[in-house]
């Protein structure tokens, strides 16, 4: 069992992810912390409210956490012509829950500080919160098991540019940071979740069953290709990042030190150096186990 607290800007693969942390029996979640990203801040979170109520019901007492609206320097980008409008596509109705009372980076501390074991932190987005987290409270570097980050393109092109995929080129420098902690990250890169996927071909019941989780990921699925005509396959970058934390035998990681360029045209590139370091740098993937993880979890909705 892996306590875990996930950092997100919803986005639609982040709410198929979030759909497994919540459905898993083998974790458990904490809270959600929000940062923009993928959408504004305020998309982000609104989004993430609008899931775990119609995930959870009204009477959720998942914690929603507030965190950044923009990097350590300059500002977010956004993606809405790849997650649609609002950040998600789809619509769901406006939630009641509201914002837990506590910014996103005290939430970790404040959760890191109160658990009774280690905690992980499920890193979906920019990696802002958790800087943020790492220098507001030094102690969180020996209170944290491990971040799972979704983040990076090591020997693969990127997705934002040649050389940078999108969360790590949203804030760099908070990235950076990250990786210089001490922290031990499980590095989750388009090296590997460019080869998990759900096909067009595959759908419209891409998840099986009448559940919460399953209807929501396939309206969410059939929204992306009816919407991108260029979508053959839907990416499961997030997704295989909780499915990482789930069942680490899905990817075979190396051992390195991880760094990251902060300006110029490189602005984003992750650089591996392989043998030695606190980062784990994911280079292959059990691609049928990760799907079919994938694919079971958010079928199966536990509430």
């Amino acid at each position: 069992m892996c306590t875990v607290i996930i950092d997100t800007d919803p986005g639609v693969d982040d709410a198929l992810a979030l759909m497994m942390a919540m459905n898993s029996p083998d974790l458990v979640v904490e809270g959600i912390t929000t940062v923009g990203g993928n959408a504004t801040l305020s998309d982000t979170t609104d989004n993430a409210l609008r899931l775990v109520e119609h995930l959870q019901g009204k009477q959720s007492v998942m914690p929603v956490a507030v965190g950044a609206d923009r990097p350590l320097r300059g500002s977010f980008t956004h993606a809405y012509h790849v997650h649609g409008s609002g950040g998600l596509g789809v619509r769901l109705p406006a939630p009641t829950l509201r914002p837990y009372g506590m910014s996103a980076a005290d939430f970790m501390c404040d959760r890191a500080a109160a658990s009774a074991g280690p905690l992980t932190v499920i890193a979906l987005g920019p990696l802002t919160n958790v800087a943020a987290a790492l220098d507001t409270c030094p102690e969180l570097v020996g209170a944290l098991a491990e971040i799972v980050v979704m983040g990076g393109a090591f020997d693969v092109p990127g997705n934002v540019t040649p050389h940078a995929e999108f969360n790590i080129y949203e804030d760099p420098w908070a990235a950076n940071a990250v990786f210089a902690s001490g922290v031990p990250a499980t590095v989750v890169g388009l090296d590997v979740t460019r080869q998990t996927s759900m096909h067009r071909r595959a759908g419209p019941r891409w998840f099986e069953g009448a559940s919460r989780s399953a209807v929501l990921g396939n309206r969410i699925l059939a929204d992306r290709f009816r919407e991108r005509d260029d979508f053959q396959e839907f990416y499961l970058h997030d997704p295989l990042a909780v499915a990482a934390a789930i069942d680490p035998d899905v990817l075979t990681c190396r051992p390195a030190q991880v760094t990251v360029v902060t300006d110029g045209e490189e602005r984003g590139r992750t650089l591996a150096t392989y043998g030695e370091g606190t980062a784990r740098v994911a280079v292959e993937v059990d691609v049928e186990r990760a799907v079919e993880l994938v694919r079971s979890l958010i079928s199966d909705n536990r509430a």
